[in-house]
């Protein structure tokens, strides 16, 4: 069964993806109107920002995968029961 905390990892994944999409955005901002951001990720930052996102993000998936297989098994293993 889903847990509360579960839910975290995508919120994780979607907060992490949101930073890494603004800090592109205020980049590209900084360029055009020729402006220096208060704050600046740089090539690594980003990488890391977007690593982490696509690790949450993954776990929330296989987690999800985990527990629908095993419904499935529990659910075919009562079925297999019910025909004994």
């Amino acid at each position: 069964m889903s847990t509360r905390a579960d839910f975290w990892y995508l919120v994780a994944a979607g907060a992490l993806f949101g930073l890494f999409v603004l800090d592109v955005l205020v980049g590209k901002a900084a360029l055009h109107y020729e402006f220096e951001p208060m704050l600046k990720l740089g090539d690594v930052g980003e990488f890391l920002v977007l690593l982490a996102a696509v690790i949450f993000f993954v776990i929330e998936v296989l987690r999800r995968e985990s527990e629908e297989t095993d419904l499935k098994t529990k659910s075919a293993n009562e079925a297999e029961e019910e025909q004994k």
